[in-house]
């Protein structure tokens, strides 16, 4: 069964990227190993050596045969007209991993995390030769300074939760994987069917309410993430004890979207399921907030095709 995602407002960050960039960056780690996959790796931009173009790294996860109890490998990539090239590899390095303001031989210094292998915890900063940065870092004798570009963050826990309302038990686990993150919601007590749910998930999870605001002695489950902007949405019925369905958030219409720029915060409240986010000013891409909230009031509602959350009140303080 399908469940309603809302990803309300994704931010193009530096540890993400999307075509065309993937493209070539696979391409040019499948020169240095051909036995490297899509999913075996993460990966960051920045303007390493100021000449314009985008450098990749490309940090190897425990899908691939270069990550240890030490760490993982880490791949430089420099930008070229044609695609990428390499300008080698950092073995056993943890996030964090920043990119610096300050240089040598005409690329950014780069400041990475060390930690188990035996290794002191704490940060290694890595200066770049002339012909490449070093095959692995030295010790965590580095600090953490203002200006200091973050490119890879520490890893996220696992969620894991179990909360029980009127009989019905909903369990949720997310692994909170940077890449190709899943979620699982586990039902107990429904009368037909408690099969998990299972899907691909764009971000990580957070938080989950159990509630009843409908108020017809059968609980809904409300489960929330984050993707790197926005708070995101994933609700699901349980369908008068019987089964799971999932319940849909309708988009905003023009009225409730004036001045809507992300940064939703979802919280069940008497009764109702609360949105709110700071309104911005319809100008220029780089102006500031406001001072004013806009929060929509959701109700939840039996539609034709399944559950609805439907707008009820829009108040702005």
């Amino acid at each position: 069964m399908k469940a309603f995602i809302l990803s309300l407002f994704v931010v193009t960050s530096l540890a993400h990227a999307n075509p065309p960039v993937f493209l070539p960056t696979h391409a040019a780690l499948q020169k240095v190993d051909p036995d490297i996959k899509p999913d075996h790796y993460d990966i960051a931009r920045a303007d390493l050596n100021a000449d314009g173009k985008e450098d990749v790294l490309a940090l190897m996860n425990g899908k691939s045969s270069y990550f240890g109890s030490g760490g993982a490998t880490m791949f430089i990539l420099k930008g070229t007209d044609d695609g990428f090239e390499s300008l080698g590899s950092i073995k056993v390095v943890r996030e964090p991993i920043y990119a610096r303001k300050s240089g040598h031989h005409g690329f950014r210094d780069l400041l990475v995390g060390v930690r188990g292998g035996g290794a002191e915890p704490g940060l290694s900063a890595l200066r770049f030769d002339g012909k490449a940065y070093p095959a692995s870092p030295g010790e965590a004798t580095a600090k953490e300074e203002e200006g200091d570009e973050l490119l890879f963050a520490e890893p996220t826990p696992p969620f894991e939760q179990k909360e029980t309302l009127q009989g019905i038990t909903f369990q949720v686990f997310s692994p909170n994987t940077r890449s190709g993150n899943r979620l699982a919601v586990t039902p107990t007590g429904l009368e037909s069917d408690n099969a998990p749910v299972e899907m691909d998930i764009a971000g990580i999870i957070t938080r989950m309410e159990v509630a009843d605001i409908n108020v017809d002695g059968s609980p809904e489950l409300y489960v929330y993430g984050f993707d790197g902007g926005s708070q995101t949405l994933m609700a699901w019925s349980s369908n008068k004890k019987k089964s799971l369905s999932s319940i849909m958030l309708p988009p905003m219409d023009a009225a409730q979207s004036e001045g809507y720029r992300g940064g939703d915060e979802f919280a069940v409240v008497e009764g109702i399921l609360g949105r709110r986010f700071p309104v911005y000013p319809d100008d220029k891409p780089e102006s500031k907030p406001t001072s004013k909230i806009r929060q929509i009031q959701y109700k939840l509602h039996q539609g034709e095709a399944g559950w609805l959350l439907r707008p009820e009140k829009v108040i702005e303080f």
